[in-house]
C-alpha cells in the first residue's frame, strides 16, 4: 500500500489513501497492538465486515454533535 506521507527522498506528497485502505491500515495497525495474527485466508472476508461498521460507527459519531460526516444533531 501506498503512503500518503512526504516521500523521504524528493519531499513531494503522494496521493491520498482511499477509505478503503485507511481502514485497511487502522485495523492492521488495532490487530497489530494486541498481537493478533489474522490468517491471510481471512483477511478479504474480516476486511469487508470492518470497513462498513467503521463507516456506521462514524455516521453515529455525527448523530450527537461530536464529530462524523454529518457534523451535528440529525435525529
Amino acid at each position: 500500500m501506498a503512503h500518503a506521507g512526504k516521500d523521504p527522498d524528493t519531499g513531494e506528497h503522494g496521493p491520498e489513501p482511499s477509505e478503503a485502505e485507511t481502514a485497511d491500515r487502522e485495523f492492521a495497525a488495532a490487530l497489530a497492538r494486541l498481537g493478533i495474527e489474522m490468517p491471510p485466508d481471512l483477511a478479504p472476508g474480516v476486511l469487508a465486515g470492518y470497513r462498513p461498521m467503521r463507516a456506521m460507527a462514524a455516521l453515529l459519531r455525527g448523530l450527537d454533535g461530536t464529530d462524523g460526516p454529518l457534523g451535528g444533531r440529525h435525529v
